[in-house]
């Protein structure tokens, strides 16, 4: 038996533009595997998970220091 993948972390942090083709790309890697985009999103690329009803798809993992 295959031993299984760990998360694929993709990260996202410096996108600067995506369109659907980059957007069919993310949900067909989350359809094979475990994923995770890597955080904070750029406001587009949120704009574009959240008008297309995908965000809650993902696993976003913010690194934003939330300490002051």
């Amino acid at each position: 038996m295959p031993a299984s993948a760990g998360v694929l972390v993709i990260d996202v942090r410096q996108v600067a533009f995506g369109d659907s083709s980059f957007l069919n790309a993310l949900i067909r890697l989350r359809n094979t595997r475990t994923l995770a985009l890597q955080g904070p999103l750029p406001h587009q690329l949120h704009r574009m998970l959240e008008l297309t009803g995908a965000l809650p798809l993902f696993d976003i993992r913010d690194t934003t220091d939330h300490t002051a």
